[in-house]
């Protein structure tokens, strides 16, 4: 089945990359499920579900995607929104305008289900999706070394949203090389899109990753009311 998305991430993940996006018609409009943007997250039959890099590496954020699907994992996973897909069959139509952006964020309370970094084994069976698309305009980097292994720092990002505190890693390629190369780079803009994402299983937990940044300049316009209430299911 032929399917078009706009990429939302092009992240890293172990052993390649997971990209991951909402789904659009033929028109280019965004596709809604139960009141929520349709998400989509192509997988291959690997190791960890990534896709290799060499395929995907040239992929931007708001790309507009093409992919042919060729059957589903099961659906019933907190991770629903996996697809397998011919790896043959990606193509690129064009980019999606960032103004239309602001109407694909959700208004939930909390971030998959909780306000902390992670999600237990028992709390996870209480999720049906693993993906998000926020905005915040209290955000920043913070860079974290260890002496084990002092030349690779961690960067993770923390914001605000619905007045709670986040603290979770990044895992955007794109936006990790701009802040690395130009650390002051994230003061022109005033407010971000995030694309969140629920891992798998780590230790015990699900963490919570950003795996899509992407900045507004203060000359973009976004409509603010273009965005979706909780529903109680």
């Amino acid at each position: 089945m032929t399917t078009r998305f706009v990429c939302s991430a092009n992240s890293y993940k172990e052993g390649g990359r997971c990209l991951a996006g909402i789904e659009i018609d033929k028109n280019n409009q965004p596709i809604f499920k139960y009141g929520y943007p349709k998400w989509i997250r192509p997988i291959c039959n690997t190791p960890h579900g990534e896709i290799p890099t060499n395929l995907v590496s040239h992929i931007k954020i708001l790309d507009i995607i093409e992919i042919e699907i060729t059957s589903y994992p099961n659906i019933a996973d907190y991770q629903s929104e996996n697809v397998f897909f011919d790896t043959n069959s990606i193509n690129i139509h064009g980019r999606f305008n960032i103004e239309n952006l602001g109407e694909l964020c959700e208004n939930r309370i909390v971030i998959f289900g909780n306000k902390s970094k992670s999600v237990s084994e028992e709390d996870i069976y209480k999720l049906t999706y693993s993906l998000l698309l926020i905005r915040t305009n209290k955000f920043e980097v913070e860079v974290k070394t260890y002496d084990d292994n002092p030349e690779y720092p961690k960067y993770r990002l923390v914001f605000s949203y619905k007045g709670n505190n986040y603290n979770f890693p990044i895992t955007d390629p794109d936006f990790l090389y701009n802040y690395k190369k130009y650390p002051n780079f994230i003061e022109n803009f005033n407010e971000i899109f995030l694309c969140l994402s629920l891992g798998v299983n780590y230790m015990d937990r699900y963490w919570k990753l950003v795996a899509g940044i992407i900045p507004i300049n203060k000359s973009e316009i976004i409509n603010p009311n273009k965005i979706f209430d909780d529903i109680p299911f």
